[in-house]
């Protein structure tokens, strides 16, 4: 898709830019003392995403290469200077808040009254329906409301962690996400305050990413704290859900994917028309938008094989049938792969995304070729090659033998051409029959080593807790790239 090209501002334009701010666009702190040549002049909201390029949408940010000053522009990377204008406001606001009682040190009374059918209660003025989980003889009364900020503190009594980190990334995504949950809250019959007990992640966010002045609460009406801080701790222990299995996770961020390339063309009104994965995730941070190439990858292998389906295990309980895990599949693609969002746009020949996957699969046909097939028989665990195929496949010794495979394939074919290549092996046109018949011959060999069938070796192997351990185990044995791409041995 042709863009339109990027405006060029005059330095008659720059200085007009300069009169209207003082300060830094991104820091707030002043330009003064910065040579023009030290200030970027950036766009506030990104021209790619089809914002104007008249002036009004420009605006001067620090990008001193001098040590002793600022340099905005570098610190942002990819990220809009609106968007990181916000996250430097947030970042600085956070340093002075542990908790909910740091924005919230005392909130107002409420008044309320429940009505004689205990039905409805009249909370600060308004009718609210009044809701009872009844168990056995007792009742359990609440009610859902957006709850005025000034009404609500901190519960001390039942809320006793701090904010985590997570806290950060839940401000921006609050930012552009609809709340699911609402935050958890009771009504202090001693001093008639609401306080929150759950779900202060979620209204700190709102409060300081989106400035609320009420936030969704459900609230207890004069509940047990003694029996509110037992639920809460069961919730947290015993009865906590199994979280998504990781391949879930990727299968859903693979169709979320899907979803936005088929929003941007609906926004082109063409329903075929080419784009560049950095059209459609320009807007997220670079690990996000990794994370949804990544996903994007494993998709396409599940298309082209069925090696995720019968060889990788989502869980705990599918290791003992599954040799490799999601973890070191996820390691494998982001080795072999290129993960960064690509410029060149989907029909250009230069991007390789269709060939990439294309080779991958060739090397996990010939990984499995050497490793599983005939070898993996978790119906007879004692089985000498399975118990070979499982040394193989433990954690430790995997992340060791995949980068030691890699730099060996990536060796071998810079040999081939005679030139050295920077980026992923695999993200290049579809490799020739020379470059598969040696990449096959390396493979082989890095599963023929001597030490891989001896007893003493696969014990340590088995009994390593550390990546460092079997690290060691290969330096001890010469098991390295050189061992690998050395024509001539005994393969």
């Amino acid at each position: 898709m042709n863009k339109e090209k990027r405006r060029i501002l005059t330095d008659d334009e720059k200085y007009q830019l300069l009169e209207k701010h003082k300060n830094c666009y991104i820091c707030q702190k002043p330009l003064k003392g910065y040579d023009l040549n030290e200030i970027e002049f950036d766009h506030i909201y990104s021209y790619t995403s089809g914002s104007p390029q008249d002036l009004n949408n420009f605006a001067p940010v620090h990008a001193s290469k001098n040590n002793d000053k600022l340099n905005c522009h570098k610190e942002k990377g990819r990220k809009k200077p609106v968007e990181y204008r916000e996250e430097l406001r947030i970042k600085n606001q956070l340093k002075s808040i542990n908790s909910l009682k740091d924005i919230r040190k005392d909130a107002l009374p409420s008044d309320y009254e429940i009505s004689e059918n205990k039905k409805e209660i009249i909370f600060n003025g308004k009718t609210l329906p009044l809701y009872n989980q009844k168990i056995g003889n007792e009742d359990n009364y609440y009610f859902f409301h957006e709850i005025e900020i000034e009404y609500i503190e901190n519960d001390d009594q039942i809320q006793l962690r701090p904010l985590e980190p997570k806290i950060f990334p839940l401000i921006f995504n609050l930012k552009k996400s609809v709340q699911l949950l609402p935050s958890l809250g009771r009504i202090d019959k001693n001093e008639n305050k609401i306080k929150l007990f759950d779900g202060q992640h979620k209204a700190v966010a709102q409060i300081i990413g989106n400035n609320k002045k009420s936030i969704p609460c459900i609230i207890f009406v004069e509940p047990s704290v003694a029996k509110l801080r037992e639920v809460i701790y069961e919730a947290h222990t015993d009865f906590a859900q199994q979280r998504y299995k990781k391949s879930h996770m990727d299968a859903k961020l693979a169709d979320i994917y899907k979803q936005k390339i088929d929003d941007y063309r609906n926004r082109l009104g063409d329903i075929n028309a080419p784009y560049s994965e950095y059209d459609i995730l320009h807007d997220e941070t670079l690990p996000k938008a990794r994370n949804f190439i990544m996903s994007s990858i494993i998709d396409e292998i599940r298309n082209e094989r069925d090696f995720i389906r019968v060889n990788v295990a989502q869980d705990k309980n599918e290791q003992k049938q599954k040799p490799m895990l999601w973890q070191s599949l996820e390691r494998l693609i982001k080795l072999f792969c290129n993960i960064d969002p690509v410029e060149r746009i989907s029909d250009d020949p230069k991007n390789f995304r269709s060939s990439e996957v294309e080779n991958i699969c060739f090397i996990i046909d010939k990984i499995e070729e050497e490793t599983i097939i005939n070898k993996w028989n978790p119906d007879n665990p004692e089985d000498l090659e399975h118990v070979l195929c499982r040394t193989y496949y433990y954690r430790t010794a995997f992340n060791n033998w995949i980068k030691i495979l890699e730099k060996a394939l990536r060796f071998s074919f810079e040999q081939m051409k005679g030139k050295e290549i920077k980026n992923s092996i695999c993200y290049r046109e579809v490799f020739d029959t020379h470059t598969k018949a040696r990449f096959s011959e390396i493979i082989r060999k890095c599963f023929k080593a001597p030490f891989w069938v001896l007893e003493d070796k696969q014990k340590i192997i088995s009994g390593a807790n550390k990546d460092s351990i079997v690290e060691e185990l290969f330096a001890q044995e010469g098991f390295d790239y050189i061992y690998l791409t050395h024509i001539g041995t005994n393969n």
